[in-house]
């Protein structure tokens, strides 16, 4: 029930990173504005798992 809170960092920023990059490919087709928007968002995550040296980064890119 509380297995959110023992998530590592970088596990719950790629759960976040996931959720993110669904959202603006379901948007991409009703509103491209938001969808690039939410995308933006999505890629600074990336960046910031990347600092991280996050090993399941390849999976995503």
């Amino acid at each position: 029930m509380f297995g959110f809170l023992f998530k590592s960092e970088e596990d719950r920023l790629s759960h976040k990173y996931t959720q993110l990059m669904n959202r603006a490919f379901q948007l991409a087709l009703v509103d491209k504005e938001k969808s690039d928007k939410i995308n933006e968002r999505a890629r600074k995550i990336r960046e910031q798992l990347r600092r991280m040296n996050y090993k399941k980064l390849d999976n995503f890119i």
